[in-house]
């Protein structure tokens, strides 16, 4: 199996170690650790949501919104 450098200390590891020997980080042959990738699926997953309310807020004013100004200029039977 190939040896790549850990990245938490730089000690060759192979790419299947559960543990660095240098250092006792995780994962040692991975680019990025387990929290730096949930970080970046939370911040895709945030940008994401927003967009998806944005979108459908806007969509919603644009349906509702017409009806409610009409209502709001309608003169006042009396």
């Amino acid at each position: 199996m190939p040896l790549v450098p850990c990245r938490a200390c730089g000690h060759q590891v192979d790419t299947s170690a559960e543990a660095c020997p240098g250092c006792g980080a995780t994962n040692p042959g991975r680019k990025m650790s387990r929290q730096q990738y949930d970080l970046i699926v939370l911040v895709i997953q945030l940008v994401v949501g927003t967009a998806i309310l944005f979108i459908a807020g806007n969509m919603a004013w644009n349906a509702v919104g017409p009806i409610i100004k009409q209502q709001v200029n309608k003169p006042a039977n009396g």
